[in-house]
Formats: C-alpha cells, sequence, structure tokens
C-alpha cells in the first residue's frame, strides 16, 4: 500500500511509529503532511532506499523491521524527550538548525538541547567527529566550556548542524549518558514502565540529577516514593516543580514539568506519541 501526502489514517499512523524509530521526533496523528513527508525523504538516504517522499511497500517494510532506537527507551520516549527539546522536525529546520543561546545561565547550544557549555574539545569530537565536517567543529571550539552570551552566540550563528546529524547524536551519545545519569539517582528505573521511565529520563535530561537543597526537594521525594512503591504520587512531585519557574519568562519549563506528569499518569496515547 503507498502512502503519500494527504493520506489519513491507522496506516499512517504505523508509517509514522516506524518513523520514530529513526529519530523523526513525529506525532502519532494519522496526517500524512509536511513533517512526515521530510521524515521519509530522510529515512530513504538513511536507509540507503532514494525514491519520491513516499512510503511504498519497500521501505514501509524495512522501517517496520527496525529496533527501538535506545535500549532503555522506546521510540515513543525518545520522540517526548526530543520533541520537549526542539518541538518537532519542522521546528527544528527553522529555529535550532544552526546554535541558539536558550538562557541566561546556559552555554551555546547546537543540536537537539547539546549545550557546548559541559563540552570540551575532545568530548565534542568524540560526540560530532562522525557527523559534522572538521571545519565546523573547529568553528565550535571557541564557545565551549563558557556561558553563552551575543557575541558568542554571532561568532558561530552561521554554522549548519542538520537534523539528520542532530538525531545521531542524541541518539548515540545523549541519551545513553543522560540514561545513566538518571539511573544514578533513581535506582529503580529499570522497574518502571516504558512511559514513567520517559518521565524520569527527561526530567534529568532537563535539570540534572543532584537530588539535594530546596530547588531539588520534589526530585529528592521522587526518589523516595519509588522506595516505597507509591509510584502514583509521583505525578504530583513533577507537577509541584513547577513553583521553581516563573509562569511567563519560563513558561516553557512549566509546560515541560506538566507534560512529564501526564505521560506519568496517563502514558504516550494520551500526548499522541504511541
Amino acid at each position: 500500500m503507498l502512502l503519500k501526502p494527504g493520506d489519513k489514517g491507522d496506516a499512517v499512523k504505523d508509517l509514522q511509529r516506524a518513523l520514530n524509530k529513526l529519530g523523526s521526533l513525529l506525532l502519532v496523528d494519522g496526517g500524512f503532511g509536511s513533517g512526515t513527508e521530510a521524515a521519509v525523504a530522510d529515512a530513504r538516504v538513511a536507509l540507503g532506499r532514494p525514491g519520491p517522499p513516499q512510503a511504498d511497500d519497500d521501505l514501509q517494510s524495512a522501517l517496520t523491521g527496525l529496533s527501538d532506537p535506545s535500549p532503555d527507551l522506546t521510540a515513543p520516549g525518545v520522540t517526548f524527550i526530543g520533541r520537549l527539546e526542539v518541538s518537532g522536525p519542522a521546528e527544528y529546520r527553522q529555529r535550532y538548525r544552526h546554535p541558539v543561546w536558550p538562557s541566561a545561565t546556559s552555554g551555546i547550544t547546537i543540536g537537539i538541547g547539546y549545550d557546548l557549555r559541559f563540552a570540551n574539545e575532545a568530548k565534542l569530537r568524540a560526540d560530532w567527529g562522525a557527523v559534522l565536517p572538521a571545519d565546523t567543529i573547529a568553528r565550535l571550539v571557541p564557545v565551549l566550556n563558557r556561558v553563552g552570551s551575543n557575541e558568542l552566540l554571532a561568532s558561530v550563528a552561521d554554522v549548519d548542524v542538520p537534523l539528520p546529524a542532530a538525531i545521531t547524536v542524541f541518539l548515540s551519545q545523549m541519551m545513553p549518558e543522560n540514561v545513566g545519569k538518571t539511573r544514578a539517582a533513581y535506582p529503580q528505573l529499570d522497574n518502571l514502565p516504558p512511559a514513567r521511565r520517559t518521565a524520569l529520563i527527561s526530567l534529568v535530561f532537563n535539570r540534572g540529577n543532584d537530588l539535594e537543597g530546596d530547588r531539588r526537594r520534589e526530585m529528592k521525594q521522587i526518589r523516595e516514593l519509588l522506595d516505597t512503591g507509591d509510584l502514583d504520587a509521583v505525578a504530583d512531585q513533577f507537577e509541584s516543580m513547577k513553583r521553581l519557574w516563573d509562569p511567563v519568562k519560563e513558561r516553557g519549563l512549566i509546560e515541560r514539568r506538566q507534560q512529564e506528569a501526564i505521560l506519568w499518569r496517563d502514558g504516550f496515547a494520551a500526548l499522541q506519541l504511541d
């Protein structure tokens, strides 16, 4: 069955689920729109199956045979975290393909939330050397290990980080690193179902795994709830964290905690990810 732009229905949902195994970051909404069309084009390149941005039986079969993109996260889990960072593939191409400076305390950031403030040259080359040209890596070296500024951002504003490169680093480098950090803070991680596991990894991806101090009291409480088996109460702690941020200036962080709470309570289907 050929699927093409404009098609709708369950078959398109199955295609979107399969494309998300490649890190396409699509909502599973059943509509073959521009985002799905671009994801199909990227998938043809990634799988070595050239052709138009349509999904024929050969491409669908190849996609269906793929494994989940992470041994610790399902494709919906990777999609959830990736979309919280960059909204989606279209938004990435419009807003994140070039470096950004997300906040006053962050460094210059590339790809899907890769903060150069926390990278040295060796790490940058190890993480990105296989997917970005050497001259691009060299352009980024002067902004490493530094809090961002308008001047620093201007110095690399034309650097190009294509979405397939960002996805590769997100899946192969960033997710394993953050899963490890989450497991260190929450040893019960592997006993949780995928949606709840994803909510915790998302939290640590965004805030780190420090559990000490008043600003981390909910994160510490989550560990205690996991220890006692009071799992249903964890969602309330995600929502309680919203006290930390200004509802106007930091709305994105408040919305992120709410999305994590929804995921914990209701699973991926509630967010059009499964």
